[in-house]
């Protein structure tokens, strides 16, 4: 499965901060509206999270819904985070912090994380339409500290998939020429 748009594609392959490259899909700003947070125990996060993330069975976990809203309050993306609580508090305040993305948040506290892509492909928007998703993990000293999935609005971000990639074109040749390979002699020493 490939996605059709090139957009959809940088935007699920990107490895930085999706909330920029979103952005400029939407040419403005977002804002984040964060639909709760609350702590948790790891049994109780979502399918694909809890294992992406790996918490202890004694971990408590930061788990909060967002919504990134352009300034109409059109939604680009639902998010779900889930953090493992109470190991960095700076990621701590990131995750419960209503106010902004989580990625900006961590960026203005100067955390530096790894992110690694768990997920890509499409999902179901609450509309039921077909939408890219994307799941990836932050880490930290080679820990996932947060996992976040992001389901992007199918309107903004294409989900149309290609199902048959398309061959790769071969070298031209002319008309009636054989293939296979070409020699080419051996330079000859001087």
């Amino acid at each position: 499965m490939v996605f059709s748009s090139a957009a959809t594609r940088m935007l699920l392959s990107g490895d930085g901060m999706t909330t920029p490259l979103l952005q400029a899909l939407v040419h403005g700003p977002l804002r984040a509206r964060a639909d709760g947070v609350r702590t948790v125990g790891p049994t109780v996060l979502p399918p694909g999270i809890g294992e992406a993330l790996r918490p202890d069975v004694r971990d408590n976990c930061l788990l909060r819904r967002s919504r990134l809203l352009t300034v109409t309050g059109q939604t680009v993306s639902e998010n779900t985070v889930a953090a493992r609580s109470g190991v960095d508090p700076r990621v701590d305040k990131a995750v419960t912090d209503p106010s902004q993305p989580v990625g900006f948040a961590l960026a203005e506290a100067e955390v530096a994380l790894r992110r690694r892509i768990v997920h890509v492909g499409r999902a179901t928007w609450p509309d039921g339409t077909p939408c890219a998703v994307k799941t990836y993990t932050l880490d930290s000293d080679g820990r996932p500290l947060l996992c976040i999935r992001e389901l992007f609005n199918p309107f903004i971000v294409d989900a149309a998939v290609r199902v048959k990639e398309l061959p790769e074109p071969g070298p031209a040749r002319a008309p009636g020429a054989r293939g296979g390979p070409t020699a080419v002699p051996a330079p000859t020493g001087s």
